[in-house]
């Protein structure tokens, strides 16, 4: 373009082309009639709040309370009852089998089993207080790897999708509204050790420990797997078997679920 003028004709003859006298959407202004005031960068401290620190595998080993912890964690899997049954365990040690054994058996029988892994996290509680404080505690979890399941030809595991519904906000302001009433009131209570309350049912799942968590008569084996009992946490449908284990518990004690 090589002046002001020329530009202009260019504009003129476009708005001429196009008539936008009739047009029915609104739109936004595109030349902002004000400025926004400049705003003071925050000067107050931040703060992490209710943030545990991740202690790392290295780390944890070194330090006989956080090993602990994982091992407490671990026995604490060992020791939770089966439903309907006098076993204990998440899983099942005494089914131990070779991975390839059980590959082998699914694919003669011709059926669908899983296979993943179970390992064990640490986290420093109140990591913000000073050493000697006693709040300061080493926690350990153990779970199921639910990123990295394949099934016995090796593929990625398909799983049944069943989708969690947690309670919602409303329902949690309703619940309230009702304990404010003269004459009621509202209580809260936390499931203990929730998901390992409900089965794992549908395709089988075996898991593999790790080496330091095999028990003694598991030496020799190569690639030991046994069956997963119970919805460890991690697993992808643990979510929906606990859920429909809770609703049976509910119904079980008079309560009716509130329709849709």
């Amino acid at each position: 373009m090589n002046s002001a003028v020329d530009e202009r004709q260019v504009w003129d003859h476009i708005a001429k082309i196009v008539d936008t006298s009739h047009n029915c959407v609104p739109a936004m202004a595109v030349s902002p009639q004000w400025q926004r005031s400049h705003e003071p960068r925050a000067t107050a401290p931040l703060f992490n709040a209710c943030v545990a620190r991740s202690v790392t595998r290295k780390e944890a080993m070194s330090i006989p309370d956080a090993k602990a912890a994982l091992q407490a964690e671990w026995d604490r899997l060992r020791a939770v009852p089966q439903p309907g049954t006098d076993r204990k365990g998440c899983w099942d040690e005494d089914k131990v089998q070779e991975w390839w054994q059980v590959k082998k058996d699914a694919a003669k029988k011709g059926i669908k089993v899983h296979v993943g892994r179970i390992f064990d996290i640490c986290v420093e509680k109140n990591s913000e207080l000073p050493k000697e404080d006693k709040r300061r505690k080493f926690k350990g979890r153990a779970v199921f790897g639910g990123n990295d399941v394949k099934d016995e030809a090796g593929n990625w595991a398909m799983f049944q999708e069943l989708g969690s519904c947690p309670a919602t906000m409303e329902a949690a302001r309703a619940a309230d509204a009702y304990g404010c009433f003269p004459g009621h009131d509202s209580q809260q209570a936390d499931a203990e050790q929730a998901y390992t309350q409900a089965r794992l049912v549908g395709t089988k799942t075996y898991v593999r420990l790790p080496k330091e968590q095999w028990p003694a008569s598991w030496a020799g084996m190569t690639d030991p797997v046994c069956p997963l009992v119970l919805a460890l946490y991690g697993h992808p449908d643990s979510g929906g078997h606990w859920e429909a284990h809770c609703e049976s518990k509910l119904v079980e004690a008079g309560y009716v679920p509130i329709p849709s």
